[in-house]
């Protein structure tokens, strides 16, 4: 059976990832200054987080819509696939994943839409998971429910290291950004299960890194295998001390990172990263080291 696999631009996926395995990307729109781009179509992560600081109106981002979906999953059928998985953005953060099922709906059940419950390389983690199993020809239903085990366990950390863009988004309010500001502050926030919470604030930039790696700690018990993701807003060289603490303490089987795309740059500013965990059973471990041969 050929599945393909669908995800949307907020997976942050770099471009070789993408073209090695034929992943179909769905991008979100980001308005700004009066103009429509096509989240890593008309506009690069690059270039945009070049752009960020200088604008004086907030971007705003939006879901695609279930005709651009509609259109993807029919050119995948076209093209010779028996069912598409199709990954997503999680529900609770963006009308993506119900655009894709709207999409779906119109596909006489060729299509499986999964609500990630993460967001950027989280969603990229599942992708990869999905990709792999079906290259070793796993079926739909087993790959979906793996999915569904695995995206349990996903989770996020992440640090803006401006609270600017939480604030103009209403995320925080102004007195929580000045009052952060003020003293340093910064928050380390925690996604699962669709949610974000804050975990922990530090005061200076300096303590993120061995803050993200004690709340991994906290959840994770050392030597446990998993697939880890870091994503960035640039000059990657600076995180590597979060990769190798990483490495130090679990049996990474894969790592990805990549560059935090436009829609999700635009709520957390410029300077953003985190840390994305998918921690797996022993069984699970076997299957991925199968699955990469």
């Amino acid at each position: 059976m050929r599945i393909a696999v669908v995800t949307d631009s907020t997976a942050d996926l770099p471009a070789a990832f993408v073209h090695r395995y034929g992943v179909r990307v769905v991008p979100l729109t980001v308005e700004m200054e009066g103009r429509v781009y096509r989240d890593g179509v008309d506009l690069d992560a690059e270039a945009f987080l070049e752009r960020l600081p200088a604008l004086r109106d907030i971007p705003h981002t939006a879901a695609p819509s279930p005709g651009a979906f509609g259109e993807t999953y029919r050119a995948a059928l076209e093209a010779g696939a028996d069912g598409i998985v199709s990954i997503h953005l999680a529900r609770g953060l963006s009308a993506t994943v119900t655009a894709a099922e709207t999409a779906a709906a119109m596909m006489e059940e060729r299509v499986v839409v999964i609500d990630g419950g993460s967001a950027s390389l989280g969603t990229g983690l599942l992708v990869w998971w999905t990709v792999q199993r079906a290259m070793s020809g796993a079926s739909t239903a087993v790959i979906c429910e793996e999915l569904e085990q695995l995206k349990g366990r996903l989770f996020a950390l992440t640090a803006p290291i401006t609270l600017e863009y939480l604030a103009r988004g209403g995320r925080i309010g102004q007195a929580a950004r000045w009052v952060g500001t003020l003293l340093d502050m910064k928050p380390v926030l925690l996604l699962q299960h669709g949610v974000f919470r804050p975990e922990r604030r530090v005061r200076g930039e300096r303590h993120i890194i061995p803050a993200l790696l004690a709340a991994v700690a906290e959840r994770v018990s050392p030597g446990t295998p998993l697939l880890a993701a870091l994503g960035h807003s640039g000059h990657r060289e600076r995180y590597a001390a979060l990769e190798q603490g990483l490495r130090n303490r679990y049996e990474v089987l894969g790592w990805l990172d990549g560059v935090i795309g436009p829609a999700i740059s635009a709520h957390v500013g410029p300077g953003a990263f985190g840390v994305i965990v998918l921690p797996l059973t022993h069984e699970e471990a076997q299957l991925w080291k199968e699955a990469r041969g």
